[in-house]
This record gives C-alpha cells, sequence and structure tokens, in this order.
C-alpha cells in the first residue's frame, strides 16, 4: 500500500532552524555542483553518479545535535521516491572520498515539506555515518512520493585544499517496475503494466509498435517474437526504466521414434521448435539413467551416436529444460525409440 511506513524509524534528530547558503567556491570544477540550501538541494536521481566539491559555512548553535553531523561546513542534497511501495530502504553509496584525510559524515533526513529550513523538524531516516575513506549506508524504509535530504558535513573549521566527493543513491524506492514476465502462444496477446512512475507524466514502452498504447502504464502486448519490453516512467525530474520478458512459445514437437540406418529416410531424431529457445538444454539418458546425448538450443539434430558411435536400439528418455529467463517454465520430458 503506498504512503504505508512498515518499519519505525531508527531515530529522531534535533537541529536548530538554520538556512544553508551556497557559496561560490574556489574550489568548484567544470561538471561538478556546488552546495546548495537546504530549500533548493543538489537534486539527484535514483543510479545516477553526482560529482560534488563545495561545501557551505554553517553554525549550529542551540541544543547539542544528538548526531555526528556536527562540522561547520556541509552541503545539502535531495532526493524523492518514486510511487512504488517497497519495505526496502535506500542505499547512499560515497565513493571518491577526497578530503584529505578530514572525516566526513552523511546523515539522511525527512524533512517538513512546508518548512524545509526548519532542521528542528526533520526526522533522521537513517544512521549517521562518517569516514574518511569510501563508504556506504542506507535508510530505513521510506514513504513513497516525498523528499529527502542527505546532509553531509566536514568535522574541519576550514575547507582543506581539495575536497570532494561522488554520491549516488539507489534500492527499490527510487526505481519502477515492470510486470510481468509470462509466456503466451504465437498471435496470442498479454497484459503488461509497470507500477512505480508518475501517471500523469505518462510512459514509454518500448518497442511501441507491438502494444496498444506505448504511453499507458497498461498496455496490450502483441508481439510476434519473443520480446523484452522496455518501460520509462517518469517522476519529477527523474526517468526511471526497467523491463519484462514475453516470451512467445513455439510449439516444440519431439518425435517418439527414429531410424538411425544411413537409408536416408528417418534418419535423425529431428525436434521442431526448439531451436527457438536458445538457452533451452536437451539431455538424454539410457534406461540405466546413464547420459548418452546432450545439446543446448539443439542447432543440429541427433544422428543417434554417442561419441561417433552408434547407440544401440533401444528407449532413451529425454529431459528438455527450455530456461527462458524470467518465466517459469517446466520441462519437458519422454522418451524416444532408437530402431535399427
Amino acid at each position: 500500500m503506498l504512503n504505508k511506513r512498515t518499519i519505525p524509524l531508527r531515530s529522531m534528530y534535533k537541529f536548530t532552524a538554520v538556512v544553508l547558503l551556497c557559496a561560490l567556491s574556489a574550489v568548484q570544477l567544470p561538471g561538478k555542483l556546488c552546495a546548495q540550501t537546504c530549500d533548493n538541494p543538489i537534486e539527484i536521481c535514483g543510479n545516477e553518479l553526482t560529482s560534488i566539491v563545495d561545501f557551505t559555512d554553517v553554525d549550529f548553535t542551540g541544543q547539542p545535535i544528538d548526531s555526528c553531523v556536527v562540522g561547520t561546513l556541509m552541503t545539502v542534497i535531495g532526493f524523492h521516491t518514486t510511487y512504488l511501495s517497497s519495505s526496502q530502504g535506500v542505499t547512499i553509496s560515497m565513493t571518491g572520498v577526497d578530503c584529505a584525510g578530514t572525516l566526513l559524515s552523511a546523515l539522511v533526513v525527512e524533512p517538513n515539506v512546508l518548512d524545509p529550513c526548519n532542521t528542528s523538524l526533520y526526522t533522521a531516516v537513517s544512521n549517521c555515518e562518517s569516514s574518511s575513506e569510501d563508504f556506504t549506508f542506507t535508510t530505513s524504509n521510506l514513504f513513497v512520493n516525498t523528499d529527502y535530504l542527505i546532509l553531509v558535513s566536514i568535522d574541519t573549521a576550514s575547507l582543506p585544499p581539495t575536497c570532494g566527493f561522488v554520491i549516488e543513491a539507489y534500492g527499490e524506492p527510487l526505481s519502477i517496475e515492470a510486470c510481468c514476465p509470462t509466456n503466451i502462444g504465437y498471435l496470442e496477446s498479454t497484459t503488461l503494466e509497470v507500477l512505480g512512475g508518475d501517471g500523469g507524466l505518462g510512459y514509454v514502452w518500448s518497442p511501441g509498435e507491438t502494444v496498444d498504447n506505448p504511453t499507458a502504464y497498461s498496455v496490450v502486448a502483441t508481439p510476434n517474437t519473443t520480446t523484452s519490453y522496455q518501460v520509462t516512467g517518469f517522476v519529477e525530474q527523474c526517468e526511471y526504466t526497467d523491463q519484462v520478458l514475453v516470451v512467445v512459445g513455439t510449439d516444440i514437437d519431439v518425435p517418439n521414434a527414429f531410424s538411425p540406418n544411413d537409408d536416408g529416410i528417418n534418419d535423425y531424431w529431428k525436434i521442431t521448435g526448439l531451436s527457438s529457445y536458445t538457452r533451452s538444454k536437451l539431455t538424454l539418458y539410457d534406461r540405466w539413467g546413464q547420459e548418452v546425448f546432450r545439446s543446448i538450443a539443439y542447432p543440429q539434430a541427433w544422428n543417434g551416436k554417442r561419441r561417433s558411435n552408434p547407440v544401440p536400439a533401444g528407449t532413451y528418455y529425454y529431459v528438455i529444460e527450455l530456461n527462458e529467463p524470467g518465466v517459469e517454465l517446466d520441462p519437458i520430458t519422454g522418451n524416444v525409440a532408437v530402431i535399427r
């Protein structure tokens, strides 16, 4: 269910009210982002790397902060969760940390929407983490369609000559989900849908020519062959993508007998349709359970030989595993008679 928090917050930190201003810094580099105010943070999207090289001078006064975010230099980063309900949190990855050995601290908070700079209203949704090297941490479960802030501070009174890091946020709350992998017959149709995007912004399904409405959240797909559909959804300024596989089942016809006696008639065990399943595996056993023959995708019909030697006449037993990714298909089993 949307908007239901299923795991209680681990802690709440109270800060004095403060407005964080983005200073123009001499260390700001082309293509990098500088610190922003708490009501206008650096906005990041899920699964995107963002480099940050600037910090703003701030001063926390009043009630002490029950947190490791106590440095006088800080940057504020924001992300917005999608509409995908999840019991998992968002993972924050801090890599390329280069601050001359200075301790870097990070905390994820949920601000008050109406008063985003009132830090006394912040609710922590992660532990406070500190390191002078690369580190990763994960939040508790989050609300859908909600703004969160990542507060990053440096434990020093002055900015080191160089200080920067690369930040990435990822996890189910920053994703969409295409549903559901399925298997259909030739010329049949199936309904696909996507969860987590903003329906008001629409979607983009690809390939669009085999779906009835390539901008809808729910589509009817009629592929001629096995197709991996990609759908892109949008949440605020971010776009997210997922894939779903539709397997178009080719009828597999397995003969129950053949006569490999080199007379030019029925000399091969010709299984039709199996080569369409490119990851399929066929294994053939004799009556004692010994493996006689194995093939992936069955590109060449079996000639009744094992290591160039003709197998004896008799009954052999096969197992065909179709191995289509994302789809549960039962193995095909049976027996074939070799007649000489």
